[in-house]
């Protein structure tokens, strides 16, 4: 087996075991430098994954893009028209990425005994790119130009890694998190992002209300 292979496997487990949700579907992951962002289509049979990377050496950023496209699979969101709010499913994603390293680095024997510190120092290295920075709570004004912008742009990545960094110590808490990513998929267009998160709150599991609970308070 490639290694590749072994790393794509683990991100599906990780993802699937902490979700407690399993895709039936088959995968099919395209690797290329002419991708301009990874990207995913849920809806194919087989579900498209797209890496924007030039080899598939590169393991711990093959780990980084798939757990985060792969969360987007889990997550079954609507893809056309997406909805207003789905920018925060790409925080949440971001988390699901780091999530996944931090599993790779600490369960995986082949991690451990052959990379060492690899893919939790590119973890690590993530809180140190660039943010664009601003104060989370001013999100629950619909009027605040941030809140605006993402909406109208669901790329924007300094943003959205500045509150994926302030919401990812909440979600390390406790991996029953995970239980409630399934739930994103049920955002509104007519209701505002504070009453989405709120529906998110309601719909989820038990096991992930204390965290989406301290979610809300960092917003709201």
């Amino acid at each position: 087996m490639a290694k590749s292979d072994t790393w794509a496997k683990l991100v599906f487990s990780i993802m699937e075991k902490a979700s407690g949700k399993q895709i039936t579907k088959d995968i099919n992951i395209s690797v290329s430098p002419d991708f301009e962002n990874p990207s995913t289509l849920p809806d194919k049979n087989p579900i498209q994954i797209k890496l924007s990377m030039g080899s598939l050496l590169y393991w711990a950023q093959e780990v980084y893009q798939l757990a985060h496209e792969y969360c987007h699979d889990l997550i079954n969101s609507s893809y056309d028209p997406q909805r207003k709010d789905e920018w925060f499913e790409e925080v949440i994603c971001e988390c699901a990425s780091r999530f996944v390293l931090i599993e790779i680095s600490t369960t995986s024997l082949a991690a451990k005994e052959l990379f060492s510190n690899h893919f939790i120092d590119y973890e690590k290295n993530l809180f140190k790119e660039e943010t664009f920075v601003f104060e989370p709570k001013k999100l629950s004004n619909e009027s605040f130009e941030v809140l605006a912008k993402l909406r109208a742009n669901h790329e924007w990545r300094e943003a959205e890694r500045h509150l994926a960094n302030l919401i990812m110590p909440i979600i390390l808490e406790d991996k029953s998190f995970w239980k409630s990513v399934t739930v994103l998929a049920s955002f509104k267009d007519e209701n505002s992002f504070l009453d989405n998160l709120n529906l998110w709150y309601k719909k989820s599991p038990n096991v992930s209300k204390p965290q989406i609970a301290k979610i809300i308070n960092l917003i709201s």
